[in-house]
């Protein structure tokens, strides 16, 4: 990426599981013995970073 010069960022919520955004992921979890986990802190961190990051690209 950074050849190709794209600007990119990385952003990580160290120990928060897959389908972390989706409430109904420990449900799902458990009724298919899947590693799966939602994590609502993690899920309003990734939803304000997602909303600067399209506020960011339709205003330029």
């Amino acid at each position: 990426m950074k050849t190709a010069g794209a600007d990119l960022r990385f952003i990580s919520y160290p120990g928060v599981m897959h389908s972390f955004t989706n409430p109904d992921a420990d449900t799902y979890a458990k009724k298919f013995n899947l590693p799966l986990a939602y994590n609502a802190d993690a899920d309003r961190k990734s939803w304000n970073e997602l909303k600067r990051f399209l506020v960011k690209i339709f205003r330029e």
